[in-house]
């Protein structure tokens, strides 16, 4: 069997570099939402629309660049990385609500390519060095995530326009990226891979349900977390730099959250972390929406991030393990594609449902996804992943 690793010893510190960048790129972007929108002259409803277009942008993107990996490996990489990091500072460009919906279009597009390649590098990694970094990797992005949006937060209380921050951040990880080109596999598949159309993975019920519960929770974390400044600034009139501090705190608590669910995934089954994300999570939905000040806001969104750290990892983990050997690249990929959707659709759904009402109700009605990823990981079989691990010896 041929390695995909022409250069050898890919190294998890590049993976976890990646993710890292990844994040540090989407800081900026949410911690400055409220400046955007309002240089822009946009309503909550066109900001909603606006997102929609980065969801809608993003999908293809990720299943384009998955095909594009295979068959062109690492050039296809860098060349992601680097659109990512140019199109990462155009939201903050943004005069009018035509610019806004072109540059959250080319965002979306970006990110969704980004993500696509990151999360192969976790992939190839995993596979070919018998390393666990995906969690890690996750965690790291929220923690990139984080740095972004304080430094941000900062910035704008020191009059620095957060256009400043995106621009630093992109050159950070442009160079980074070139500097680490010839480090990345020249391929993203083995090279005795079945041919394309070969063989097709048949989703089993037990991942279709994975599927749903990822999606939902999804929906839930890109709900609060991309409105979280704009509720903080406009409902709960919040100083500039604790409004660019929500999405930076909702990451946080996801970077903590992850780390600890490490930790927890070898001692607690993955049912109970399952559903114990639903529960907790829904209620921290309802401290947000019903939140009476900022500190308050902030705690919620808190328990919103730390809850939801562990759903989807999980999620993946056990289709993972639950798929067989052979398809379970193919199985993943479909997984995380479908799941994906509620992450691009929760924005645009609070968008539009605070249009229609207000954005406290709006927020309210993410509880009703929450509770549902309880209900959906008490259907799951209880079983876990680990005789299957142990059989594979790839989770190490």
């Amino acid at each position: 069997m041929t390695s995909v690793l022409t250069v050898p010893g890919l190294r998890a510190r590049i993976v976890f570099a990646a993710f890292t960048g990844y994040g540090m790129l989407w800081g900026p972007y949410l911690s400055s939402m409220p400046d955007v929108r309002a240089a822009s002259g946009v309503d909550e409803g066109t900001l909603g629309v606006a997102l929609l277009c980065a969801a809608a942008a993003a999908l293809p993107a990720m299943l384009g660049t998955g095909r594009l990996l295979d068959r062109f490996g690492r050039p296809v990489a860098v060349t992601v990385v680097l659109l990512f990091a140019a199109v990462s500072v155009l939201p903050g460009q943004a005069g009018s609500p035509f610019t806004l919906i072109v540059a959250l279009t080319l965002f979306g597009l970006g990110s969704g390519a980004c993500n696509v390649v990151v999360v192969a590098l976790a992939s190839t990694v995993e596979a070919e060095a018998g390393k666990r970094v995906m969690s890690g990797g996750h965690a790291l992005f929220s923690a990139g995530l984080l740095a972004g949006s304080a430094v941000t937060g900062l910035a704008r209380a020191a009059g620095i326009p957060a256009s400043a921050v995106a621009l630093f951040a992109a050159a950070a990880v442009a160079g980074w990226v070139l500097s680490v080109r010839r480090g990345l596999p020249a391929w993203f598949a083995r090279a005795d891979r079945p041919p394309a159309g070969a063989r097709r993975a048949r989703l089993t019920r037990p991942v279709l349900l994975l599927c749903l519960l990822a999606g939902l929770a999804m929906l839930v974390e890109s709900g609060v977390q991309q409105w979280s400044a704009v509720f903080l600034a406009d409902v709960l009139r919040a100083p500039a730099s604790w409004g660019a501090a929500g999405p930076g705190v909702f990451a946080g608590a996801m970077a903590v959250g992850r780390f600890a669910g490490q930790w927890l995934s070898g001692r607690v089954p993955a049912r109970v972390l399952l559903c114990g994300s639903g529960v907790v999570s829904g209620t921290g939905v309802l401290l947000v929406a019903f939140a009476g000040t900022p500190l308050s806001g902030m705690l919620g969104i808190a328990v919103v991030g730390g809850s939801l750290s562990v759903a989807t990892p999980t999620a993946f983990a056990l289709a993972g393990s639950w798929a067989p050997p052979a398809d379970r690249g193919a199985v993943l990929g479909t997984t995380t594609s479908l799941a994906g959707l509620g992450l691009l659709l929760g924005p645009a759904l609070v968008g539009r449902l605070a249009a229609s009402t207000d954005l406290r109700v709006a927020l309210a009605g993410l509880c009703l996804a929450a509770f549902a990823v309880f209900l959906l990981a008490l259907r799951l079989p209880r079983y876990d992943r680990r005789p299957a691990a142990a059989t594979e010896g790839s989770w190490k």
